[in-house]
């Protein structure tokens, strides 16, 4: 049975199917746009190839669905030449993923613009529910590429009609981020006007619920605070949408294929017929299973997650150096594959001097995970239990399993921090924090009213949390202006010799953040936190250089500073 979902071809043009259809497309030669998209079956088609581009350019293990966060401190990717050499300020403006990025998230631009005019040119022979159906997606997924766009470039060439000719595109000019940003709103805005009240369910479509959650990330990420607590706030009072009860089984499979998911806002699916299944498995399963345990969770992640009691483990009493991972939040163990977890048919361990384990019988077996066996374990000796599908650990580069883009908990998060920064830490304030926490099996302490700072590094701490390996901490980074200061402390993995009573002690900064005293650690392999990465982020990392290519045919473009 095929699954409700709207799935994209990386190299597909367009399938034609209906709105309530799950969307699989297939490379098919490029009609002509003159002739084609000229009834409504057609540009029902040109409107799904639009979604084509939501997964945006990957290279090497770097995918913004799934493993944006190995830009940051919460998540390392071992052997991607562009997050290592991002994260220490060694990458120049040739490099293809930049280009690569930019030219597909204008790609999807260019579409949505075709299908905006044909929309327009043939509205009159397509019914008008249908109109307004095909111009709110459109709107939306517009609105998404520039958002993506101006989070990784600042300024960038904004167009909203179809460019006819080499000499038009070759005289365009970079619109100011801020400008860009007004009309981000204004498609978001007019996306939930159109989509308010459709029927339309397909998992992975655009609706209005989307559109101003969007929105309010679009305002957040852009510091912009009225605007995005009042767009959460109009998500939260819509009654759409809900937390569900489990967090642990939140981001499984049948989960977020379930029509009784009332958490999900923006999802996208993969199909392996459609060409774009991913290789999540592959890259996040341990060595045991056969996996590369190439996309891992960091020491300085782990670190981060509180006590039950809701104190950091540098003063919580209930934290127990020799059983670390007990008394902690419990999105902890949702979200991570710990030392000494089964995980499949083996119990998990990577040190040393473990070159055995257990499998699920209780025997005795080689241990394939421990650096005894092979130095290509997972660096920082977790893994990530989050999405993980063991369905597809037989063909772990055929992975078929949705990942939520947005979800309501992120909603309530931005309302939260919208609200303490335009210093209004009421009632609702607290509620919406309160309410992530609280979830049935998470059950975190409440919070209660403090001070501006003490509710910032609450929400921050928070967002981690709930939404780590969601591909929005690097942005959260950059926008509280505090990549300058994490992504210059290294990035760590657990030691590979030792017993836990021996790990070195780590104290928190005034937003949460764990800090080491890396000078004193003895190099790996040690019984001290293994440095798998030195970072060495730049003011000029805020923001990503103009691509060499686009450059060499538009100088009018101007290149970011310190690129």
């Amino acid at each position: 049975m095929k699954k409700n979902i709207l799935y994209i071809g990386l190299i597909a043009l367009l399938m034609v199917t209906s709105c309530e259809e799950p969307i699989e497309l297939y490379p098919l030669d490029v009609p002509s746009a003159e002739t084609f998209y000229t009834n409504e079956v057609e540009i029902q088609g040109g409107v799904n190839a639009c979604y084509s581009y939501i997964d945006a350019y990957q290279v090497s293990y770097l995918n913004p669905g799934f493993s944006w966060d190995a830009l940051s401190d919460v998540v390392y990717s071992r052997g991607n030449s562009f997050t290592i050499g991002y994260l220490g300020s060694t990458l120049d403006y040739t490099h293809g993923y930049f280009q690569g990025l930019w030219r597909r998230m204008y790609q999807g631009v260019g579409r949505c613009n075709l299908i905006l005019e044909k929309i327009e040119e043939n509205k009159d022979l397509i019914a008008a529910e249908k109109v307004k159906q095909f111009q709110g997606e459109v709107y939306f997924l517009r609105a998404f590429y520039y958002l993506r766009l101006t989070n990784m470039f600042g300024d960038v060439v904004y167009l909203d009609a179809p460019v006819n000719s080499v000499e038009e595109a070759s005289n365009v000019t970079r619109t100011a981020r801020t400008e860009v940003l007004q009309k981000i709103y204004a498609d978001f805005d007019m996306a939930a006007q159109l989509l308010a009240g459709s029927e339309v369910t397909a998992l992975g479509r655009a609706t209005s619920g989307a559109a101003m959650a969007y929105k309010a990330r679009a305002a957040l990420q852009n510091n912009d605070w009225a605007t995005a607590a009042t767009a959460a706030k109009s998500v939260i009072d819509s009654k759409q949408y809900s937390l569900m009860p489990s967090y642990e089984t939140l981001f499984t499979e049948d989960v977020i294929e379930s029509t009784e998911n009332t958490e999900q806002i923006f999802s996208q699916g993969h199909l392996v017929e459609a060409g774009t299944q991913t290789q999540y498995v592959r890259y996040t399963a341990s060595r045991a299973l056969g996996g590369w345990s190439t996309i891992v969770p960091t020491q300085n992640m782990i670190d981060s997650y509180l006590c039950v009691d809701g104190m950091d483990i540098s003063e919580s009493p209930l934290y127990d150096k020799s059983n670390p991972y007990d008394n902690r939040d419990p999105r902890m163990r949702y979200s991570l594959v710990l030392p000494g977890d089964l995980w499949g048919d083996y119990i998990y361990e990577t040190r040393l001097d473990k070159p055995e384990t257990l499998n699920a019988a209780g025997e005795t077996v080689t241990n394939r995970d421990s650096y005894n066996t092979t130095e290509f374990t997972s660096f920082t000796g977790y893994l990530i239990r989050k999405y993980f599908e063991f369905k597809y650990v037989t063909n772990s580069a055929q992975c078929e399993n949705p990942f939520m883009l947005c979800r309501y908990a992120e909603v309530l998060l931005t309302y939260a921090e919208a609200k303490i920064e335009l210093g209004e830490i009421d009632a609702d304030c607290l509620a919406a924090i309160n309410e992530v926490r609280g979830r049935s099996d998470v059950m975190m302490p409440e919070v209660t009213a403090g001070s501006q700072d003490e509710m910032r590094k609450i929400v921050r701490a928070e967002r981690k949390i709930e939404l780590f390996n969601e591909n929005l901490r690097w942005d959260d980074l950059k926008r509280w202006k505090r990549a300058e200061v994490v992504l210059n402390r290294p990035i760590l993995g657990r030691p590979v010799l030792g017993d836990y009573e021996g790990y070195p002690d780590v104290e928190f900064d005034e937003y949460g953040d764990p800090v080491y005293d890396v000078a004193s650690y003895v190099p790996h392999p040690s019984t001290d936190y293994r440095v798998v990465l030195n970072t060495n982020f730049q003011q000029r990392d805020y923001l990503w250089p103009i691509p060499e290519t686009e450059l060499s045919l538009n100088p009018a473009l101007g290149q970011n500073d310190g690129w």
